[in-house]
Parts: structure tokens; sequence; C-alpha cells
């Protein structure tokens, strides 16, 4: 048994399909945005608006190793954290990347009454945020092209896609 990572763009289900996935798992799962919060004392808008992103992806990273350390669990990664080759280097370590897709249509729409992601502005229209997410997915395809597993989240059960991961990762983590 190892971590299993799990990444992807805003809305793609990393938080819901986590906590599933570590209960169906028998795990402890960790969400590296609310490690962030704690460490950091203020919510993510408030860490972007007061000290800048890049504070923020320094709290990312220090998260990141301390629940990668605490071993076998499942971590819903932030959508930047793969940004930094230290981060890409702790999670190839340590465990297993599945990512999870879903059209970027259905992104926006999921995160559209959202106001706490500050990469996506929350005036923005419908169109607004797919362009955003379009830029964000233009950003960060190739490290989501390295994890070796990935699922699509369209099916609006997420238990379901939950099921499919620990199906498929079964023997591999």
């Amino acid at each position: 048994m190892a971590v299993v990572y799990l990444c992807g763009l805003p809305g793609s289900g990393k938080s819901t399909i986590g906590a599933l996935l570590a209960e169906l798992r028998s795990q402890p799962f960790y969400d590296l945005d609310t490690l962030i919060v704690e460490r950091a004392g203020m919510n993510i808008p408030a860490i972007f608006h007061a000290l800048g992103e890049e504070k923020f992806r320094d709290f990312e990273s220090v998260s990141l190793v301390q629940a990668a350390s605490r071993g076998d669990s499942v971590i819903a990664l932030g959508g930047g954290a793969l940004e930094r080759i230290d981060n890409r280097d702790v999670i190839s370590a340590s465990g297993l990347m599945v990512y999870l897709e879903a059209p970027l249509e259905l992104l926006a729409a999921r995160t559209l009454a959202d106001t706490s992601r500050p990469l996506l502005d929350p005036n923005h229209s419908l169109q607004e945020r797919i362009t955003a997410l379009n830029f964000l997915l233009m950003r960060r395809r190739e490290f989501f092209d390295e994890a070796p597993l990935s699922f699509p989240t369209t099916d609006p059960d997420p238990k379901q896609t939950a099921l499919a991961i620990f199906e498929a990762i079964d023997g591999l983590v």
C-alpha cells in the first residue's frame, strides 16, 4: 500500500472522490487545501490576497511533504501542486497519481458559484470560467499526462467513480 494522489482541475472532484476512495481503502484522507488553510491560519483567497501565490505554493509544498510522510492515505492535491518539481518528486517517490478529468464546461458549471478559488474570478460568466479553466489546463496538461491512471468524473454519482478507481488501483499500491 502507498499514498494515492488525486490531481485535476478545480471542480474535477478531488476532494469528494478522495474522501470516498479513502473510505473504501480504510485509510485517512487529506485534502491539501484544508492542510494549507490550517497551516496558514487563513482561507485560500486570503492567503493569495495577503501573501501572494508564491507563498501559497510554499505552504502547499510543506503540507504535501507532511501529508505524504503520514504513510498510506489518499491525498487530494491542489490544482497547482504539480507545477513544482519538488512536489512531483515527493509524489512519484511515495505513491500513485490518478488524474481526474471532466469537460471544461462541466468543471465551469461545478465551480461557478464557488468563491474560494482565487485563480477563478467569481465574477466571471460561465464562458469566461471555461476560458480560465482552459488556460489552467494548458499550463498543467503535461503534469496531468504523467499520471499513470486517469478517470472521467462525469458520472453524477461520485461513489461510482471512487469505486472504479478503487478497483483499478487494487494491487498497484
